[in-house]
């Protein structure tokens, strides 16, 4: 890792997620609608839309970061970061805050396809040696930190004005795009023409070790993603008060940051384990929540972001290695469509189980979901299989950004 470190670009890029990665909108978004005026209901229909526009967007923005080059479309995410967050302080009617959330769901989905490839594209063109699992590890363990920063200073924020934490927010996007004009400039891979593009995606998901890391990446995504709607559920049926739910989710953040940074620490060759050891923490976790709800804030609930860190990081990984690079972006976009399908019916369920039994029961029934990822995932995570396709040199580079 210390060579990544060393390594002006990745630097650089580590720094510019620092500024994108900030949450200080996760745990105030909601409460900051109901202080505007704006009742439960419209709140909720707001973020069923911007689930629908992201899982709708996200192999078009894909395919969209394929075609106008890493750098661009990594431009692109910043400058949308800014404006989203800066529409969102402007909110004053139901119009308004729809359009806000409707931009929100667009840049969630460029999100999906705008970043890791062009990580893994910077290391491959570095030329010095870089591996780009140590790259991925620093990044994501970055990235993770600045989680855990916005999560503890969000509640303070709020307090000062309503609106700052999004400000913040839009500025600091900002700051990150000025600072991605300096990062290096990759070749653009993707065909031309629409029709080539998708030929090549129907190519891609043909190969079955790119299906294999679709499989893994939506599944691990989609049980993941899906438990974090029973957080705040757990909290309240605690009692918790405001500042120990914050301080809970501080806590499962900093689990992110060590499992992220453990990824880039293990080898190609105990890459497929780590993902083991992945979908199994999430069922485990799920299962002792459900026996044991006091022990989740504090317990379960960081052992399962190390876990679902270790494992999205070293996913990131795999597809990077086994996709070739004009459809990166778009394979990338498609796993977290077909997550984003599932979660859309998979966090209102919960949610729903919670209202008529408790937290810890649908802890319980999304447990049973973890051991059937994990029986699907298992067999493909241990299958033998390529472990990367280098086809750069068969396609031929346009100019660079």
């Amino acid at each position: 890792m210390r060579r990544a470190i060393r390594s002006r670009s990745v630097r650089t890029f580590a720094a510019t997620q620092f500024l994108l990665e900030v949450q200080f909108w996760f745990p105030i978004w909601l409460i900051y609608l109901l202080d505007l005026g704006f009742s439960l209901a419209t709140a909720v229909l707001a973020d069923a839309v911007f689930r629908i526009v992201s899982v709708a967007c996200e192999l078009p923005m894909g395919v969209l970061a394929d075609r106008i080059g890493r750098k661009r479309a990594y431009l692109l995410m910043c400058g949308l970061t800014t404006v989203t967050f800066a529409a969102i302080t402007f909110i004053t009617s139901t119009p308004v805050l729809f359009a806000a959330w409707i931009v929100w769901g667009i840049l969630w989905a460029l999100t999906s396809g705008a970043s890791a490839p062009y990580l893994y594209e910077i290391c491959e063109r570095e030329g010095t040696g870089i591996d780009p699992a140590r790259a991925f590890g620093f990044v994501r363990a970055t990235g993770n930190f600045a989680v855990v920063c916005s999560l503890l200073a969000a509640g303070y924020l709020y307090e000062a004005d309503h609106r700052l934490p999004f400000a913040v927010t839009a500025g600091l996007g900002a700051l990150a795009l000025l600072l991605a004009f300096t990062l290096p400039g990759v070749p653009v891979h993707a065909g031309t023409r629409l029709s080539s593009v998708l030929g090549g995606i129907r190519g891609e998901i043909g190969v079955p070790a790119v299906r294999r890391a679709i499989w893994l990446g939506a599944l691990l995504l989609l049980i993941g993603w899906s438990a974090r709607i029973l957080f705040q559920p757990l909290a309240l049926d605690a009692g918790l008060s405001a500042q120990m739910t914050g301080w809970m989710y501080a806590a499962f953040a900093v689990a992110t940051v060590l499992g992220s940074a453990v990824s880039g620490l293990v080898s190609h060759r105990h890459r497929r384990f780590a993902v083991v050891v992945a979908f199994a923490s999430l069922p485990l976790t799920l299962l002792g929540t459900a026996l044991a709800p006091e022990l989740a804030p504090f317990g379960f609930l960081p052992v399962m972001g190390f876990g679902y860190a270790l494992g999205t990081t070293a996913i990131e990984i795999l597809t990077n290695e086994v996709t070739s690079r004009p459809v990166r972006g778009a394979i990338f976009g498609a796993t977290a469509a077909f997550a984003g399908i599932g979660i859309a019916f998979a966090r209102p369920g919960l949610g729903l189980i919670w209202e008529g039994h408790s937290a810890a029961y649908a802890a319980g029934w999304w447990a049973l979901a973890g051991l059937v990822g994990l029986a699907v995932a298992l067999p493909i995570a241990l299958r033998d299989g390529p472990s990367a396709r280098k086809r750069s040199s068969s396609t031929p580079d346009r100019p660079t950004h």
